[in-house]
């Protein structure tokens, strides 16, 4: 049967309150989970944001963004957690996001991806700091960075020309296609004579044009040849993929216009191309006499295209053509010329008489002929002069070559 003893309740109970007063006596233990407020002489310093660094700018996509930090310090024995928020203001009064308790990473650096994706169009504020749950240190600095829309640039769908054409002078047209999250974007186009788009004979650039469409004119292009064309999109840095290649074929040359020309038959004898004169059976043939009175009168008949007739300042063939066009109803012997013997660098100005036998494409037995004087200069002038034995004399040759058009 149990009794109760007051004496030695008393007892107990002094003892429990001298335990008390002892245990008060003692310092707290800085890792028990009891302790609350801060612990006085721990300091923890302010962690540093690396990346992305101040004023970066990030392109948006579906990944979330990642965030380093440098990690804080502390003086005390607790483990340390880091606190994170990113807002829209630099008052962080609109915060997107907030993590309260993320572990330090190791060396010390902290890589922290976001939960979801940021908005584009939006500058980002952030910030951190550290806590080891009775003491938090201080705000690191606040750094800032931009999520901007990505950069698209679809290719563009070429149009026309395609197929057989009735003219040398096409409008090069494409569809336009979308264009998003940059400015300055053009457009290339990429002419050549080879389906590898390998043999480039132009490119072009222009600004995307009005009503979904851009046009573009590369002037005039050789008779009789087949050429292939595609585009893309640039803002000079990014690029679209090369659309698919179209191919078009130019028409053949028209029948030369007729036009007086003083001591010959008026007007001259046009169209089909005349007759060749036959092979010499021994030495040269000798340079015909009618070429003089051609230039003259078709610079006569049409001095805006004597005019317009420097290619290499914004000019045209067509003078040469002509000169040439109206020579051959005389003889298809007459051609232009490639300079110094190069087949692909034609003259501008000058005219050949292929005075030898055989086949007159590519041969260098020809007469060479300036049939404008002062080509590029302000007053070019119809002339006729013979610099056959001068371009042999210094140690070149003329190349008969027919530009493509015959």
């Amino acid at each position: 049967m149990s009794r109760l003893h007051p004496a030695r309740g008393l007892i107990a109970l002094v003892a429990v309150a001298s335990l008390a007063a002892c245990e008060a006596a003692k310092s707290p233990n800085p890792t028990a989970p009891s302790v609350a407020g801060p612990i006085p002489g721990v300091a923890i310093t302010a962690p540093k944001p690396l990346e992305p660094h101040a004023g970066q700018t990030l392109t948006f996509s579906n990944e979330p963004p990642t965030l380093l930090i440098e990690n804080a310090g502390s003086s005390g024995v607790r483990t340390i957690w880091l606190q994170l928020e990113v807002s829209t203001d630099a008052g962080f009064s609109q915060l997107v996001h907030q993590a309260d308790q993320i572990s330090p990473g190791d060396n010390g650096r902290t890589l922290y991806r976001l939960p979801a994706p940021l908005g584009a169009g939006f500058t980002y504020y952030w910030r951190s700091r550290a806590s080891d749950g009775a003491n938090t240190g201080p705000f690191s600095s606040v750094s800032n960075f931009s999520v901007v829309p990505p950069v698209v640039i679809d290719t563009p769908t070429p149009m026309d020309p395609q197929g057989n054409i009735n003219t040398n002078r096409p409008t090069f047209r494409a569809r336009n296609a979308n264009i998003s999250g940059t400015t300055g974007v053009a457009y290339r186009f990429q002419v050549a004579t080879n389906a590898d788009m390998t043999n480039i004979t132009a490119v072009v650039t222009a600004p995307p044009g009005g009503n979904g469409n851009t046009e573009v004119s590369l002037g005039e292009l050789p008779y009789n040849t087949t050429f292939f064309w595609r585009g893309w999109g640039t803002d000079g840095t990014v690029e679209s993929a090369r659309s698919n290649v179209v191919s078009f074929r130019t028409p053949a040359p028209p029948a030369p216009t007729p036009v007086p020309a003083p001591g010959l038959p008026n007007p001259v004898p046009g169209g089909g191309g005349g007759n060749r004169t036959p092979d010499p059976t021994s030495g040269r043939l000798p340079l015909p006499g009618y070429g003089a009175g051609v230039v003259q009168a078709v610079a006569a008949a049409n001095p805006g295209l004597l005019r317009n007739s420097c290619q290499e300042h914004g000019g045209s063939w067509q003078f040469l053509d002509l000169v040439v066009d109206t020579l051959r109803t005389y003889d298809t012997r007459w051609g232009y010329n490639g300079k110094r013997g190069n087949a692909n660098d034609p003259s501008l100005d000058v005219v050949t008489y292929h005075h030898g036998a055989g086949a007159s494409n590519g041969s260098t037995q020809v007469y060479i002929i300036d049939v404008v004087g002062g080509h590029c200069g302000s007053n070019p002038s119809a002339t006729w002069i013979d610099v056959t034995d001068a371009t042999y004399g210094a140690g070149t040759v003329g190349r008969w070559i027919t530009r493509g058009r015959f």
